[in-house]
């Protein structure tokens, strides 16, 4: 949307979010595990843009500013839409209840923006594009792993399969086989 603030974190995310099966693996984790989706982006971009791993206590400073954000604004935005989409209105027009929920889904679409803009603005290290490959790989991983940690979450195998499909979604240039060794599936 052209009124966003443009941003390499929100670049990167929207491309990485509609890489195939991304979108999925982080509703997943989402659903069953209580990840926020731009946490999981944010991770993933820190690492890929090759930034240093976070630490255990920096991503819980983190968490703390995130989930003011997502506890008071994009959760009730996205129960809303939810309700507009899956509940009956009897005597409303279902045009006009989609309507709604389309207003309300770009609301919540603005809402993560601006979390995606706190989070960049609350740790965003000097970017070391030089860094290899497989340095950056493992930062994304290990940030990922730093986000369970502080969930308390022990990741099992289908944890592990949706982090692989996201990181061959962020370095699409490695095989499936060289992600699921660093991801240890």
């Amino acid at each position: 949307m052209s009124d966003f603030l443009p941003h390499p974190f929100w670049n990167f995310s929207l491309e990485l979010y509609a890489a195939e099966g991304v979108a999925d693996a982080c509703l997943d984790l989402q659903e069953r595990r209580g990840c926020d989706v731009n946490i999981l982006l944010f991770c993933c971009w820190l690492g890929a843009s090759g930034r240093p791993t976070l630490t255990a206590d920096r991503l819980r400073a983190i968490l703390k500013a995130s989930d003011a954000w997502q506890a008071g604004i994009v959760q009730p935005l996205r129960a809303v839409r939810r309700l507009l989409k899956d509940k009956p209105w009897p005597g409303a027009l279902p045009e006009t209840v989609d309507a709604a929920r389309r207003r309300v889904a770009d609301a919540e679409l603005a809402a993560e923006h601006a979390e995606q803009i706190q989070l960049a603005g609350l740790h965003a290290p000097m970017a070391d594009r030089d860094r290899p490959l497989d340095k950056r790989l493992r930062a994304a991983v290990g940030n990922l792993g730093i986000y369970a940690v502080c969930l308390g979450v022990v990741p099992d195998s289908r944890d592990r399969a949706s982090v692989v499909t996201m990181m061959q979604g962020t370095f699409p240039t490695l095989t499936r086989a060289e992600i699921a060794q660093v991801v240890g599936t």
